[in-house]
């Protein structure tokens, strides 16, 4: 029923010819078939010597072998169900094909996107929307042990401002050495302080200079 050229370039049936789409792997009709559209091949031999194709629908090769148009070869399913059939079949070859086509070309223009002035205009509103929806969440306090409620949205580690700050001092995160600026010597003070001296013995023989 269906014939090809040596080099599979090229399929003929019914006196129409059929060129191969080197990008998808389909033959496609060199003229209007059906309803004025130039159609693929295994589309074309499906409504031809099978039946219609209903709306939405999309013809399958049961093999796999896209140049293998013959009617045993072809079935229908449903666009959600050849999606799921290809995406659970997909070869080892056409994933790092889609792989490769995802870190050359998708990637590089999404993160321009992303970083350009439509696209963090764009996630500003969408964050803007998304947390209208947020429910509140239960979290517990880290510093005082109180419970709180907030939406989940950032890091929710304390109920206060207050309890933040009072943990940080605890745990010496915002510690530095500091020099002392009347006998020389080391300490350490909170880098948000304005501490200047070691001890209140080197502060007030300070101010008696």
């Amino acid at each position: 029923m269906v014939q090809y050229s040596d080099n599979k370039e090229k399929a003929y049936c019914d006196g129409i010819v059929f060129c191969l789409d080197k990008k998808t792997g389909y033959y496609l009709a060199s003229k209007p078939t059906y309803q004025g559209q130039r159609e693929r091949l295994h589309r074309y031999v499906y409504r031809t010597y099978i039946g219609s194709i209903p709306k939405s629908y999309h013809v399958h090769h049961k093999n796999s072998d896209k140049t293998n148009n013959e009617p045993d070869n072809l079935v229908v399913l449903t666009a959600s169900e050849h999606l799921e059939y290809h995406g659970a079949n997909i070869s080892e070859e056409r994933l790092r094909q889609k792989r490769k086509n995802l870190e050359i070309n998708v990637r590089p223009k999404a993160s321009e996107w992303h970083r350009s002035e439509v696209g963090r205009e764009w996630h500003k509103k969408h964050g803007i929307e998304v947390a209208k929806n947020l429910q509140p969440k239960k979290y517990i306090c880290q510093q005082c042990g109180k419970e709180f409620h907030k939406k989940p949205q950032g890091v929710n580690k304390f109920c206060s401002n207050n309890c933040k700050s009072a943990y940080r001092r605890k745990s010496g995160v915002d510690n530095i050495e500091r020099q002392c600026e009347y006998c020389g010597k080391l300490f350490i003070a909170n880098k948000y302080s304005t501490k200047k001296y070691c001890s209140c013995e080197c502060r007030k023989h300070q101010r008696r200079k």
